[in-house]
Formats: structure tokens, C-alpha cells, sequence
């Protein structure tokens, strides 16, 4: 950031920036790109060589040093963090949906949430402005008229499946199985155990990586049912808790 507040320092990243891109420049050709006198941008490059940034290779013509690509990399590592929290900030005003119907850029949309997902369309209360145009069921950026409001947190269902030592699958009601993902938003099991008795009852859930899947799927809204080897009810439980998700366990 403190590059973007000095002129000389502006000019300076600029100067190393264009040797590093284009080794074949001279200082006339920077000096036309970056619409400077001569002799101002003699003065710098007298500047850059004084400070080891920069040295010649021959008349007119200069490399960048390691301590020049040393002090570029820092600037332009600040300017990237500025910069994407800017964009953060930015866009955390508007939203990303996913459009109902075809949508054109200026368009009032209502935008709602479901199954963990942002939709909009044309009909019904508008309550966003469509920033960008989008056929139907293609991204669209929409901006809130009011404030934006997440939606509440899903609620997660554990069903429980013994350890395989006390039968696993086997053990498993199946048909009690079957009512308790009926409606669920998102299906994820842990252990081995778990996963088998969602195949058996036709189900292929998310298991690599589920727990995370889980926590996240909810903080978005969705209802999620955690089909669990109860060896590892414990960590999940505590996870849930740590996240402040509602939940409710079923043997």
C-alpha cells in the first residue's frame, strides 16, 4: 500500500516491472509507455543504479537486481492484500445467484435461498438489482436492496451405525435409515461402516472430507443428515457444538 502513496515509488515499481516483462526495452521505449520527459526517467534509472535496484547491460539498456526484484516482490505482494481486500469489501455487497429464467443486466430480481444456494428471477417482490445478464440457469451477480441477510443455519440429524465389531451395516435399521434422509438436503457418512449402509439403502453419500461438507452445508442453511460410526460420534458432536449447529442424534 505505501507504494501507491509515494510518486517516485509508483514510478519506480512500474520502471522494474516493465524490465521484468520486457527484457528488449530501453529507456525510451519506458519512458513513451509511461508517458515521461527523457530526462525525467533518466533520473530515475540514476536513482535505481545509485541503490543497486538496477544495472546497465549496455547503453540505454538495464536488468533488474536480485535486491531490485527483492524490493518489487514486497510492493507488489502489499498491493495484492490491499487490493483483494478492497474486492472483498466490494463484492461483499453483492451476491452471487444463480438465475431463474433469463435475466438482463439492470433487471429488479427477488433472490432467495435454497438448498444452500443462491436463486433469482424476474417475478414476484423485487428485492435486488441484477448487475450482470445471465440466461436461465446460469451465474448471475445481483446486488440487495437492503441489507443482506444469510440464511439461518441448517439443522444436522446423526444417525448412528454400530462399529463393525458390533455388526456395522448389518446391525443397521434400514428402513428407519431410509425416513431419516428422506427430505435431507445433504447426505455425508463417516466411517466405512456408515457409507456401506447408505449404499444399501441406495444412497451414495459424501464421504471424503464429509465432516467439513457437513459444518459447511449447514452454515449455509442446508439440513444435513450424518450417517456416523459411533467410534466417531464424539469428534463430530464436538465439532457441532464448536460451530454452534443444532443437531439431533437417532440410534
Amino acid at each position: 500500500m505505501k507504494v501507491l502513496l509515494s510518486r517516485k515509488d509508483t514510478i519506480r515499481l512500474l520502471i522494474l516491472a516493465e524490465l521484468i516483462t520486457n527484457k528488449n526495452c530501453n529507456q525510451r521505449d519506458i519512458a513513451a509507455k509511461l508517458n515521461l520527459t527523457p530526462q525525467a526517467i533518466s533520473e530515475y534509472f540514476k536513482d535505481l543504479t545509485s541503490e543497486g535496484f538496477v544495472r546497465t547491460v549496455q547503453k540505454g539498456y538495464y536488468e533488474v537486481t536480485e535486491k531490485g526484484l527483492d524490493w518489487l516482490i514486497k510492493n507488489l505482494f502489499d498491493l495484492h492484500v490491499f487490493s483483494e481486500e478492497l474486492l472483498k469489501r466490494i463484492y461483499s455487497r453483492s451476491l452471487i445467484a444463480i438465475a431463474v429464467g433469463d435475466i438482463r443486466k439492470g433487471d429488479e430480481v427477488t433472490y432467495w435461498f435454497e438448498r444452500g444456494l443462491i436463486y433469482c428471477k424476474r417475478n414476484g417482490k423485487p428485492n435486488s438489482i441484477a448487475l450482470t445478464s445471465a440466461r436461465d440457469g446460469e451465474e448471475v451477480l445481483i446486488k440487495p436492496k437492503d441489507e443482506f441477510k444469510p440464511p439461518e443455519r441448517g439443522k444436522v440429524t446423526v444417525f448412528k451405525v454400530p462399529d463393525v465389531c458390533e455388526g456395522g451395516s448389518r446391525s443397521v435399521n434400514l428402513d428407519a435409515l431410509k425416513r431419516t434422509v428422506e427430505g435431507a438436503d445433504i447426505v455425508v457418512a463417516l466411517g466405512v461402516e456408515a457409507l456401506i449402509a447408505c449404499r444399501k439403502i441406495g444412497i451414495e453419500p459424501v464421504f471424503f472430507g464429509a465432516r467439513d461438507v457437513c459444518v459447511e452445508s449447514a452454515h449455509h442453511g442446508c439440513n444435513v443428515v450424518v450417517v456416523c460410526t459411533e467410534s466417531l460420534i464424539n469428534d463430530l458432536l464436538r465439532r457441532l457444538v464448536e460451530e454452534n449447529i443444532a443437531f439431533d442424534v437417532k440410534n
